[in-house]
Parts: C-alpha cells; structure tokens; sequence
C-alpha cells in the first residue's frame, strides 16, 4: 500500500480488552492523518496553525480522544506523501526534527 499510494500506512496493533470479547492484540495498519494546506499559505500562517496544534493538544484531546496520537515523532519527510508547507518545517526542525 505505502509503494501504491505513499508513506500512510504502519503496522500498528489495537490493545487486547479494547472491545468485549477480545483477549489478544490485534494486528492492524494504521493510515495517518495529513493536514492539507495551499501551497500558496504564508509561512507564518502555517508555522500558527502547527503550533497551536501541537501546543494546544490536551485541548484537542479534551474534545476527541484520537488527537491523543498527535505526535512530534512522526513530523517528517518520510512519514508524508505530500511535502511539508516550510511553515510547518520550520515548527517542526525548532522542536527537533530532521528533514532531508
């Protein structure tokens, strides 16, 4: 899938007890999520939009359990098909990422 269609998908298990009846992980792939922008955005707009994302985050997890998975540890060239806005690159490499 990830050679057809990018780098979205990783192996990933759901936990065992997730749902009733279910004693053993269960192996899966996961697909990431991608937020999409014009490339036209400003940098500083994009460089906003990232750092109240990753800056807000218990907020968002406050009204969707998932935005739990928001992590600086994906945030690369390798993990996206799409190529990163510079604003969201410049977030990123402040925090430590590395991007080719």
């Amino acid at each position: 899938m990830n050679k057809k269609f990018g780098p979205l998908y990783v192996r990933d298990q759901i936990p065992a007890k997730t749902y009733a009846g279910m004693d053993k992980p269960a192996q899966i792939f996961s697909v990431w999520n991608i937020l999409a922008v014009n490339e036209k955005m400003s940098e500083a707009t994009a460089y906003t939009i990232v750092k109240t994302l990753f800056e807000h985050k218990p907020d968002l997890v406050a009204t969707h359990k998932e935005a739990d998975t928001l992590s600086l540890d994906y945030q690369t060239n390798a993990h996206s098909p799409l190529p990163f806005h510079p604003g969201a690159i410049k977030y990123f490499t402040e925090k430590g990422a590395k991007f080719k």
